[in-house]
């Protein structure tokens, strides 16, 4: 870079000076402003996201006063810590989260390696043990499980619905696709003339529609979101982050 300096005058003084700048320093300025400029871009980008990750907010305490209602359930009724889960079989995050997506998983590892999946130690610590109820509801994060989601909620008729949930995260890639969805059900044993009934039905449609809309009022912003009582942790982040807030509702 050319030692040549450019000569600036200060107009509004009583004194005029002139100010020596280098081009090189110039060039150095202006190159640390637009990284700076790109960096609070690339955050503020990520902080919008549908899909909120393992950076997203941890807890918030929103009071929401959430009912299961006929939400599919896992675990003792009498539990005394409830977690509604506010999920999309079509979101990759949720898939992690869930624990049934190997790769997903494998990748989330990869980028922090303390990160274990929510679902399956939950389960294992929390609800084989009698702690901890889960409900299951649908919010659009990725916006194309709803085949899947409607596939499920007929299959909670066949209590058939938590295994489904692992078959339909492990393929969630292909949710909206309801041949695909019904395949996997066959899989699982379900009797296949009930299923086509409660499809054609359409009567779990209006469900979709008033779990989003109670998703929203909650504060729910993207998926997944786990409401432990009443505390909201976001997205798919380490299960030793949600192991804290359920140790707390326990008053452990």
């Amino acid at each position: 870079m050319s030692e040549e300096e450019i000569s600036v005058s200060a107009e509004k003084t009583s004194n005029p000076v002139t100010l020596s700048i280098k081009k090189e320093n110039i060039w150095k300025y202006s190159t640390f402003i637009l990284v700076a400029v790109i960096v609070v871009g690339v955050f503020i980008f990520l902080g919008k996201s549908d899909n909120i990750g393992p950076t997203g907010e941890i807890v918030k305490n929103v009071g929401t006063g959430l009912e299961i209602g006929d939400a599919p359930l896992l675990g003792d009724k009498n539990a005394p810590v409830t977690i509604v889960i506010f999920s999309d079989f079509s979101c990759p995050f949720c898939a992690a989260a869930s624990g049934a997506n190997e790769e997903i998983v494998n990748s989330m590892k990869s980028r922090s390696s303390g990160w274990e999946p929510i679902m399956p130690n939950v389960i294992k610590d929390y609800v084989d043990t009698g702690k901890v109820k889960i409900a299951f509801k649908y919010f659009p994060g990725h916006g194309a499980g709803q085949q899947a989601m409607l596939t499920g909620l007929c299959l909670n008729e066949q209590e058939l619905f938590w295994k489904f949930h692992d078959k339909a995260f492990a393929n969630y890639e292909s949710t909206n696709n309801l041949e695909k969805m019904k395949e996997l059900a066959k899989e699982l044993g379900a009797d296949m003339d009930a299923l086509d009934r409660c499809l054609a039905s359409n009567k779990y449609n209006s469900k979709l529609n008033s779990d989003s809309q109670e998703g929203k009022e909650a504060g729910v912003q993207g998926t997944p979101a786990f409401f432990v009582n009443e505390k909201l942790v976001s997205g798919a982040v380490p299960y030793s982050d949600i192991k804290k807030v359920i140790d707390s509702e326990l008053g452990i």
